[in-house]
């Protein structure tokens, strides 16, 4: 795990304003909260050692057979226990891009390739493709059609799409009951970032009947604790909106983006999220993040540390409309001297 994910705000203690994970921070948990306060006897005895009723329940909402789910402590459960599964093969990861897909790959003796044209040409085929959509730090979105004509013509590999981000674009995704004849496919899936709950750890994985029953006998029982099944089960039976003008809070995003991209001195990447990312033309990104929080209480996240990316790049996610401004206004002052 490298150091420096985003939502470091553990390691300071005057942050007024996040914009350095990707979730909004102002999601509307209020329901899970009386919910869960309820359910607070579930953490005297043990969860379900596979959360089999919360798997029944997606397989339903998606409209697939039970079979072709499984739910994990995260996203990131998934992503390790793959690399576990395919251990040895050939891992191509584009970059830039979420960083534990390497970091499960080498840990489980992946040969990694950062998808270079020298490499295709001497990669084994036995060869696994870590695709991030939306994209971890980029926030640009793959055409649907296209990862799916790919994914169906090139049935000797396998394809890992993290669609961790699908919640947060307007953009079309891969749906699951759409690909159940795709057997080289695998979707990664998250409740964490779809209902703003990371300290809760849900995901889950849409996969071919024979990939779900090989993951689940590498994992480790009870990965997915009680509370965590029991908001889970909440959250869809009850058709839970965090966010509830999902619309609105992308348009904000837009704003925030068109604005950023105004500053001289700063260049974004275009993106179909609610995160962005940005580069200094002139000043660091380490010293920009610590400007901003002993001026301004904010935190944003120093991108320098993802695979191709320099020490000029950082990432903001967008919050509301008063961070927001205050955030423009930040960067705007620290432009203006460095």
């Amino acid at each position: 795990m490298i150091h420096g994910h985003g939502d470091d705000a553990f390691r300071y203690d005057a942050i007024k304003m996040n914009f350095s994970s990707n979730l909004p921070g102002f999601a509307d948990l209020t329901a899970l909260k009386a919910h869960l306060a309820t359910k607070l006897d579930v953490v005297g005895a043990y969860p379900e050692p596979e959360a089999t009723t919360l798997e029944a329940m997606l397989a339903e909402e998606l409209n697939i057979p039970q079979s072709h789910i499984l739910v994990t402590s995260g996203a990131t459960e998934a992503i390790y226990l793959i690399a576990q599964l395919y251990r040895g093969y050939a891992s191509v990861i584009p970059q830039p891009t979420f960083s534990e897909y390497e970091d499960a790959c080498r840990i489980n003796g992946h040969i990694v390739s950062y998808y270079d044209n020298d490499d295709m040409e001497v990669l084994p085929d036995n060869r696994v493709y870590w695709l991030c959509n939306p994209n971890n730090p980029t926030g640009n979105v793959m055409l649907k059609a296209l990862m799916s004509h790919v994914i169906r013509e090139q049935r000797a590999y396998t394809f890992v799409v993290d669609q961790s981000y699908e919640g947060y674009t307007m953009k079309s995704m891969l749906v699951p009951n759409e690909m159940l004849d795709c057997h080289n496919l695998i979707l990664l899936h998250s409740m964490t970032k779809q209902y703003c709950i990371p300290g809760l750890r849900l995901g889950y994985v849409t996969a071919s009947p024979i990939i779900i029953d090989r993951l689940r006998l590498l994992r480790q029982p009870w990965t997915v604790n009680a509370l965590a099944i029991e908001a889970g089960k909440f959250l869809i039976e009850n058709h839970i909106e965090v966010i509830p003008d999902k619309q609105a809070y992308l348009n904000e995003a837009r704003r925030l983006h068109t604005a950023l991209s105004q500053l001289p001195g700063l260049m974004l990447m275009d993106s179909d999220t609610n995160f962005m990312l940005c580069y200094l033309e002139r000043s660091h990104s380490a010293h920009l993040k610590q400007w901003l929080i002993d001026n301004y209480g904010i935190l944003v996240r120093d991108a320098s540390n993802f695979h191709g990316l320099d020490n000029h790049c950082f990432r903001v996610s967008a919050q509301t409309p008063k961070e927001n401004e205050a955030l423009i206004d930040a960067i705007k002052e620290y432009l203006r001297n460095y």
